[in-house]
């Protein structure tokens, strides 16, 4: 009697049958976690107490499918336009890019695994927004970002002209924040870690005309830095992702909250605790 020693085209026909299974099993369960998983980022964004706390600006973030042009929610896909979630705004702030070569990419699953971002490339990427509301005021900016170098001038917020206002990384140790090309005593120098690789980040901007400023990273009861300058805010023709014509900023940006006053600390760390849930970053 002879002995199989192969098997026959129906039988490698069975194994690979069983194999495609359950490669699309593996595959479809893996879609279904990713989906369960950003429902619940979601619930957690129309949930949170953003829009409960008043004098709320501007509301950007990268999960609502109501966030960008449904076209442009692709992996490696330009955005042209970032949709403002304000609920308590009939006239929405949304952020806009004026050209093709300006626009963002959108990238799936940067940040908590699941979020996705927007990514600036460090060279002519940035949006504008009416930030006329920020003029001679007080404020609280929240921003959600990770920088993908170390280079020096990284301003994830800004004016288009000399004169303005300016949030980000002036080197790869330090956050500023201020009036660009003022005396000392209108900006405030925030020292960070050193740039390694990149991190996500949770900054929250605090200016007072009676406190001054404060600065947190990542939440918490006690400010990183603090300064007593309580000069009056110059900020107009606001963009996301540069500042001063030429400053561009390198790196994923997923969320930016910007309130026209300075929040109380309760209001402030209802902000931080839900955003430190959102991208499962400890409140420190």
């Amino acid at each position: 009697m002879k002995l199989k020693n192969a098997f026959s085209l129906i039988e490698l026909s069975i194994v690979i049958l069983i194999i495609g299974i359950l490669v699309a099993g593996v595959t479809q369960s893996s879609r279904l976690v990713k989906q369960i998983k950003i429902q619940s980022i979601r619930n957690l964004t129309t949930n949170s107490p953003v829009p409960t706390i008043k004098d709320l600006m501007i509301w950007l973030e990268t999960s609502l499918d109501k966030s960008f042009i449904d076209a442009e929610e692709q992996n490696n896909t330009p955005v042209s336009i970032w949709y403002d979630n304000n609920p308590t705004s009939t006239e929405k702030n949304n952020a806009i890019a004026g050209s093709a070569v300006n626009y963002p990419t959108y990238i799936e699953n940067v940040f908590n695994g699941v979020i996705p971002a927007l990514r600036f490339d460090g060279v002519n990427d940035f949006f504008s927004f009416n930030s006329s509301g920020m003029l001679n005021s007080n404020y609280t900016v929240f921003m959600v970002e990770q920088r993908r170098t170390a280079g020096i001038n990284q301003f994830f917020l800004g004016g288009a002209t000399s004169g303005n206002f300016h949030i980000g990384y002036g080197s790869s140790t330090f956050i500023r924040a201020g009036k660009y090309g003022a005396i000392n005593s209108d900006f405030f120098d925030y020292t960070v870690p050193a740039f390694t690789s990149p991190m996500p980040r949770i900054h929250t901007f605090l200016h007072s005309s009676t406190l001054g400023k404060r600065y947190w990273i990542n939440g918490g009861t006690t400010p990183e830095g603090s300064s007593n300058n309580t000069s009056v805010l110059t900020f107009y023709n606001g963009v996301i992702g540069h500042t001063e014509g030429t400053w561009f900023y390198n790196g994923d940006i997923a969320e930016m909250i910007i309130f026209t006053r300075a929040l109380s600390n309760e209001e402030r760390s209802a902000i931080e605790d839900y955003l430190g849930k959102k991208y499962a970053t400890v409140i420190s």
